[in-house]
């Protein structure tokens, strides 16, 4: 004759649930976000610096392609921009050609060509801190230990083997 198993009897003191379940989990949260969310934080500001150099770089290189378009205007001898060159740098005229003298808005004003050649100055954009509580509290320096250490407590008391009440 085959055995029958016999379905475990639930002892009249044993609880249905752990406590030491929620300790755990809440614990090992903890411990997850006190490491997870400071190296979300230093990677959102790697790419924040990744970014703010790629703008940069394509500022730069838009300047170095304006001034290059105009040095080979120049080498080429393209008329207009020889003749702006002798009209802003040694203030010659064409022959035959009408000056008009104007008072200058500004008596500092530059005779320079590089003003000119120059892109618009780009906006880098700031960097956005996450301003939750929980952020504030794994990112700084002492709090954060304190949030792992409570982790650590919890994770332990959640180990804990649940206790037996004598007498029963």
């Amino acid at each position: 004759m085959p055995s029958r198993r016999r379905k475990p009897v639930r002892k009249a003191g044993a609880p249905l649930f752990d406590a030491g379940w929620l300790f755990l989990i809440s614990g090992l949260a903890l411990i997850a976000s006190g490491v997870m969310i400071p190296a979300a934080r230093d990677l959102e500001r790697a790419h924040w610096r990744r970014d703010r150099v790629l703008l940069t770089e394509m500022h730069r290189l838009h300047r170095l392609t304006r001034h290059e378009a105009y040095l080979g205007a120049l080498l080429e001898g393209n008329d207009a921009v020889i003749y702006q060159l002798a009209t802003t740098q040694l203030g010659l005229a064409r022959e035959g050609a009408e000056i008009v003298d104007l008072p200058l808005a500004e008596p500092t004003a530059s005779a320079s060509v590089f003003v000119s050649l120059e892109p618009p100055a780009i906006e880098l954009p700031p960097f956005e801190e996450d301003a939750s509580l929980l952020a504030r509290l794994t990112t700084g320096e002492r709090s954060r230990l304190w949030v792992l250490a409570i982790g650590s407590v919890l994770v332990l008391v959640g180990l804990l083997p649940p206790s037996v009440v004598a007498g029963r």
